[in-house]
């Protein structure tokens, strides 16, 4: 165990780093509250007021997203308890939210700060408190939620995702609990890849094997291939492993991620290279993805669960594949987190706040911020996608929708799935062995800028996409300045 003076420094470095990358870019019984996972009614006598970090869109009064519906809940169930919203806005007011950032960041670097955080992982901007929270958490800037998690009688294996909720533990400790997380499908029409010669066996058993496929075909018939995640998001080795204390971009697997993610981004078979759009909400743009134009598209499932009920809807026969990483199982992508943080003055409070975000009633009812996520929470998979389609077509501002209305949106939304596909993205969950946080790795580290004022990193990407760099010189520049990130 580190000793104080050790965990100040490094909680130092951590905030310190967050506001480099701003600038740029039980073992008891359990109650039977707990065990229903509703909020129990706080007995305390004195009232507590907690600070949550949670992003301005989810924390609209007026629009009921599920994760402040539930807030509000356990509010409400806990009368001596206030929740006030810390909310940075958005990409229209860069300026105040640079300036709020930057509070918070003084403020935690000081010994405050927000006494808990609930995080998305898509942000909207470069500017963003915690932009890599993997190197927050090992810096010691979160509270630890171990013994918590056990005095509930919360089981790794049974009660969760365990791959997904390892992502959030350091040095066998719980810092980060994962809410929410996505898994790259492949989705075709299934009379398109049955007409094909897709090896369906080659491509399950890595993401080389499926995206190789895939270039075969393209090489003998003209098809086209939408991608909307990168091919370094497919692994299970992270680019800078704290845990083994790492720098993987040399390694073989990130050497051939790096090759497709130029070749589906630039070359001929990409959809996006070739200037077409693809808006899968249009009935006539989902009529041609019915005739395999594009022949598939890679899509995290928190864009492709539109798709699949869209296409759900229009009766439209797909398949969907999962796309496995480089050892044939599938890496998760965490999409929405939550923690405390180390200095708050209520650490209970925010233990039984986290810890009702992950129970069974708050994971049912997709109450997390970020949009069509996949729960952690084991079992909560159907009831959580029936919420998350009830909240879109029904619920978004709990307005009086005519008829007219609701069509519009099953329109725009398609319909639940069905039994068999949920059944289908279940069996696809069982398959997660690694889990990254969806903050991309080259917007969430500040490597410094160009002199142009660019993200070194991702200039340097860019630059070998177009063929100004080779795909060796890329590597040999980035290296050092990974490790020296890795070091920092």
């Amino acid at each position: 165990m580190k000793d104080i003076m050790k965990k100040a420094a490094a909680l130092c470095a951590a905030v310190l780093m967050a506001v480099g990358c701003a600038a740029c870019s039980g073992g008891g019984e359990q109650t039977q509250s707990e065990a229903s996972g509703e909020p129990a009614t706080s007995e305390a006598s004195e009232p507590v007021t907690l600070q949550v970090y949670l992003a301005a869109q989810y924390a609209d009064p007026t629009v009921h997203y599920p994760i402040y519906e539930a807030l509000m809940d356990y509010q409400e169930a806990h009368p001596n308890l206030t929740l006030e919203f810390i909310s940075p806005k958005g990409v229209n007011y860069m300026e105040e939210r640079e300036a709020m950032i930057s509070q918070l960041n003084a403020e935690i670097l000081s010994g405050g700060g927000p006494d808990l955080f609930i995080m998305e992982g898509y942000r909207t901007t470069e500017i963003n408190l915690f932009p890599d929270i993997e190197k927050a958490m090992v810096n010691g800037t979160f509270l630890d939620l171990t013994e918590a998690m056990e005095k509930q009688g919360l089981s790794r294996e049974e009660d969760f995702y365990a791959a997904v909720l390892d992502a959030g533990q350091w040095e066998g400790k719980q810092y980060i609990l994962p809410l929410g997380f996505s898994v790259p499908l492949m989705v075709s029409a299934a009379d398109v890849l049955n007409a094909s010669s897709f090896n369906l066996q080659r491509a399950s058993r890595s993401f080389d094997g499926m995206l190789s496929e895939l270039l075969r075909i393209h090489q003998e018939q003209p098809i086209l291939v939408n991608t909307a995640f990168r091919m370094t998001d497919i692994l299970a080795q992270p680019i800078v492993d704290y845990q083994e204390h790492t720098v993987n971009i040399g390694s073989d697997a990130y050497r051939r991620a790096l090759e497709l993610d130029k070749i589906f981004r630039t070359g001929s078979i990409s959809w996006e290279a070739q200037g077409v759009p693809f808006d899968n909400r249009q009935d006539q743009v989902l009529q041609q993805f019915e005739a395999g134009t594009p022949f598939a598209v890679l899509y995290e499932t928190d864009i492709s669960m539109n798709l699949l009920r869209r296409c759900e809807a229009l009766g439209i026969e797909i398949t969907v594949l999962p796309v496995p990483n480089e050892e044939g199982t599938v890496t998760a992508h965490i999409g929405s987190y939550a923690m405390g943080n180390r200095n708050t003055q209520h650490p209970d409070e925010v233990e039984d706040l986290l810890l009702y975000l992950v129970s069974e009633e708050c994971q049912s009812a997709a109450a997390y911020a970020d949009h069509d996520q996949i729960p952690v929470r084991r079992g909560c998979l159907q009831a959580c996608l029936e919420a998350q389609y009830q909240f879109s077509v029904y619920d978004a501002s709990r307005e009086k929708l005519t008829d007219e209305d609701i069509q519009e949106r099953e329109r725009g939304y398609g319909v639940q799935l069905g039994q068999a596909r949920v059944d289908q993205l279940a069996f696809i969950c069982d398959q997660v062995t690694a889990a990254h946080y969806q903050t991309v790795w080259y917007n969430g580290m500040d490597l410094g800028k160009t002199q142009e004022g660019k993200n070194v990193l991702g200039d340097l990407l860019v630059r070998y996409w177009n063929d100004e760099l080779t795909l060796d010189e890329l590597i040999e520049i980035l290296t050092p300045k990974l490790r020296l990130y890795l070091d920092e």
